[in-house]
């Protein structure tokens, strides 16, 4: 992958969920309402991360992301 094609995934439009919470719950949403999906799974390359940082990865997404999806998520089914 370019650097050129890496920047491209990471933008608004991109497959690669990069940035603080909000962001990639933002993005998680959008992709969730332009595809239909009514669930998202996402996968965390844990390889090339240490350890304590994949934990605070998956805390992250747990305790702030994934409420964010649900909480829009019901929002617009109401």
């Amino acid at each position: 992958m370019t650097y050129e094609q890496y920047l491209e995934s990471i933008g608004e439009n991109g497959v690669i969920f990069v940035g603080d919470a909000d962001t990639v719950a933002d993005k998680i949403i959008k992709m969730m309402e332009l595809l239909g999906l009514k669930r998202f799974y996402l996968h965390l390359p844990i390889v090339p991360m240490p350890h304590k940082d994949v934990l605070k990865a998956i805390e992250i997404y747990g305790k702030e992301v994934v409420p964010k999806v649900k909480n829009i998520s019901r929002t617009k089914v109401n």
